[in-house]
């Protein structure tokens, strides 16, 4: 089990909403599932080529409390670190006594 000290970032997970927009399309909004406190580790960078540009991301794990809450979020959401955006690309219960949750996320990318 993680200790207290080690989440020390305030993070917030968002889900997607959709409205029409009446043209056809929709409109994308993020609404906030909650605001908890966790610890990032970060694992990797990587950098690709997109429209000519040099694009970098940072891969890194999320650990946080396990909660009715925190068990809603999934891969289609996201979550603000530091006030940044990143992509979650997995979710686990590493010790499968639901206690922590750690989840991969990505930066970098469009969300």
């Amino acid at each position: 089990m993680a200790r207290a000290g080690t989440l020390n970032k305030r993070v917030t997970f968002q889900h997607e909403l959709r409205t029409p927009d009446g043209g056809g399309g929709f409109a994308r909004e993020w609404s906030e599932i909650a605001t908890v406190w966790g610890g990032f580790s970060p694992e990797r960078g990587s950098e690709r080529l997109e429209a000519g540009r040099l694009e970098g991301s940072l891969f890194g794990v999320l650990r946080v409390r396990s909660s009715p809450t925190t068990r809603t979020v999934k891969v289609a959401d996201r979550v603000k670190i530091d006030g940044v955006d990143h992509q979650i690309r997995s979710i686990s219960n590493p010790d499968q006594r639901n206690r922590m949750l750690d989840i991969l996320v990505e930066r970098g990318v469009a969300t």
